[in-house]
């Protein structure tokens, strides 16, 4: 994520999941994000709860959507 682009004024960003990936923290990417239900309405990375997310927005399911 560019500079620019980064907008978030979190204290808890360090656990957020671009700054998780910034840091390689794959592992616990993955951990996070295993059902996702909100989705970075700045970079796009989904995780399983909004604590993780800079901007969330929701993320439809496509069985949501039938």
């Amino acid at each position: 994520m560019s500079a620019e682009k980064m907008t978030c004024q979190s204290e808890k960003h360090q656990h957020h999941m671009c700054s998780l990936q910034a840091k390689g923290a794959y592992a616990e990417i993955e951990r996070l994000s295993s059902k996702p239900t909100v989705e970075c309405g700045i970079c796009g990375a989904k995780a399983d709860s909004l604590e993780n997310i800079c901007t969330p927005v929701k993320v439809w399911q496509e069985e949501q959507l039938s």
